[in-house]
């Protein structure tokens, strides 16, 4: 079978003007696997672990908010964009960025054969292309059920939209940004096997 990296690059245009952020170096904050990833034992110790705690967020919480949630206290890791980070581990991580407003964008770092499920499916990958393209495009549930039925895992939060990553135990992912106005996915990245 041959891999095939899928970059389906609908509304980027659309989603850099309402974000206000230019492409980054990686869209998906994962730790490449290796024999020590999925067993890091050099924790911090926190009230959660980092996707636990990403659940608990919003865009509107202020630094010592977020302080409360993790149990640690953040640091200033870039002053110029105003970049708080908590580690979690060597491995996980959460940043928030305030760039220049009082919302943050609040993203995890973590380790993606963490979050592998069995149930997921990308068998209908075809399907959610068609639909991002057509410009029809999928509510979060409408996708959930093209995937399997399994709840997607968040890893990025802003004030106009949440990021979640779907991953089996194949090695395969998604990862697709849903608009928090309409609900509907607006990007998706990964690498589908066929």
């Amino acid at each position: 079978m041959k891999k095939k990296i899928l970059v389906v690059v609908l509304a980027v245009a659309m989603m850099f003007t309402v974000t206000g952020c230019g492409p980054k170096k990686s869209s998906d904050n994962y730790v490449a696997p290796n024999s020590n990833a999925a067993h890091d034992k050099s924790t911090v110790k926190t009230k959660c672990t980092v996707l636990e705690c990403i659940k608990k967020l919003k865009s509107e919480n202020t630094v010592e908010e977020i302080n409360k949630v993790v149990g640690v206290e953040g640091k200033l890791t870039n002053e110029k964009y105003n970049e708080y980070t908590w580690t979690f581990s060597d491995k996980e991580s959460l940043k928030a960025t305030y760039y220049s407003s009082d919302k943050a964008n609040i993203e995890a770092n973590y380790i993606r054969d963490n979050i592998a499920n069995r149930k997921v499916t990308f068998s209908k990958y075809d399907e959610i292309q068609t639909a991002l393209k057509s410009g029809s495009s999928l509510t979060y549930d409408e996708f959930k059920s093209k995937v399997g039925g399994v709840e997607g895992t968040l890893v990025y939060i802003s004030s106009t939209s949440n990021k979640y990553v779907w991953a089996n135990k194949k090695g395969e992912y998604l990862t697709a940004t849903f608009s928090n106005t309409t609900n509907k996915c607006t990007f998706v990245l990964g690498q589908v096997r066929k």
